[in-house]
């Protein structure tokens, strides 16, 4: 897991230069990782081998998530489409987020109809850690992202 952080951070940190962007994708990726291992353990949910799977995948989607974000706050302003204010261009991200999330709960939705043992236990916890990313910590992130990239614009 640690190697997985490092390896995550060295990508983001090549991609952006900026430890004011790297530090709140990574500690927004942690706490969404405690969010749901405690809303997992709330729901009394055994932790196995593909509920693991599953929460990588919210994470990993997670981190694409605040990619966007990032992406659109700040390409936004050096593309043709500089006329965006900055609420508009996050909003614009949160478009490409729900969409995003949606199509995964779609392919997901088999699985957790259909799938028995370890696909259902997959289909739940990338469920509940992609709504735990896409209504808890993205619209937090993206109030960060405003925040600290807001000074630049």
């Amino acid at each position: 897991a640690i190697v997985a952080v490092l390896a995550v951070a060295c990508v983001i940190f090549v991609r952006y230069r900026k430890l004011k962007i790297l530090v709140p994708m990574l500690t927004w990726s942690i706490i969404e990782l405690i969010l749901v291992l405690g809303a997992a353990a709330m729901l009394r949910w055994t932790i196995d081998l593909a509920s693991i799977a599953g929460i990588i995948a919210a994470i990993g989607t997670g981190t694409n998530d605040q990619i966007v974000i990032i992406d659109e706050i700040l390409l936004g302003e050096t593309s043709n489409e500089k006329y965006y204010g900055l609420k508009q261009r996050v909003k614009r991200a949160f478009f490409i987020i729900f969409g995003a999330a949606a199509t995964v709960v779609v392919a997901m939705f088999p699985l957790l109809i259909i799938g028995i043992g370890a696909m259902k236990g997959f289909a739940i916890t990338t469920i509940l850690g992609l709504m735990i990313g896409v209504f808890i910590t993205r619209p937090a992130f993206g109030k960060i992202a405003e925040f600290i990239l807001k000074k630049e614009e």
